[in-house]
């Protein structure tokens, strides 16, 4: 697929992983994201909207009365996925393979840029992929965040203003820390503060420019 390694970024959710394809981004390091295609993909017009309308109707946008132009209500589609598995997976079948024909078509788009090590991809659910598709993918190296599930949902409530019952559907829903890290070649430790991640994230990356220049 690119000539250059693919290094995987994944973990839950409120697990740091923004904050990680930033500090690598900022070393230079290319960043697809398939958070942000999600999010792109939602948009009014775009494909992954109109599909979301059509399986759930106009009850989970912002003005259900402008349907063709109202964006989805991010909280009201989190909150119905999040409390019934069957409407969770129902999403992830209808958006998972246009965000990753997306995300696939930006990783080639960066095959051609000649300083950079590596191509970061971010993939927060790869634990719950299809094992082909993993294997489809083939990358170099998985990197998992790993934090303790308290931490995630105490992060998840502060940071999205939800309760906790709803900040624990959230994290029980996806993969496990054991599940995660038995797909890792490398684990990525955020238990600490903000410097003691920025040192390991620099660590991390000078380990896998080491390794792919080998």
């Amino acid at each position: 697929m690119t000539h250059k390694p693919i290094v995987v970024l994944t973990g839950g959710v409120a697990s740091g992983k923004t904050t990680v394809s930033d500090i690598l981004k900022n070393q230079g390091v290319p960043v697809v994201d398939t958070d942000v295609i999600a999010h792109q993909l939602s948009q009014p017009g775009q494909a992954a909207h109109s599909l979301i309308v059509q399986e759930w109707g106009a009850g989970v946008l912002v003005a259900p009365d402008r349907p063709s132009d109202s964006p989805i209500d991010r909280k009201a589609l989190r909150k119905l996925v999040f409390e019934h598995s069957k409407e969770r997976n129902r999403l992830d079948a209808l958006l998972h393979p246009l965000i990753m024909k997306q995300a696939l078509n930006e990783v080639v788009s960066y095959d051609s840029e000649p300083d950079a090590p590596y191509i970061l991809l971010v993939i927060p659910l790869y634990a719950e992929m299809a094992p082909e598709l993993r294997d489809k993918l083939s990358p170099s190296a998985v990197v998992v965040i790993d934090v303790p599930t308290a931490d995630q949902i105490q992060r998840l409530t502060k940071r999205d203003g939800i309760d906790s019952l709803l900040a624990c559907n959230m994290v029980q829903a996806q993969a496990s820390r054991e599940e995660r890290k038995a797909l890792a070649t490398d684990v990525l430790s955020n238990m600490g503060d903000l410097e003691s991640l920025h040192q390991a994230v620099a660590a991390l990356h000078q380990t896998l420019v080491a390794r792919f220049s080998g």
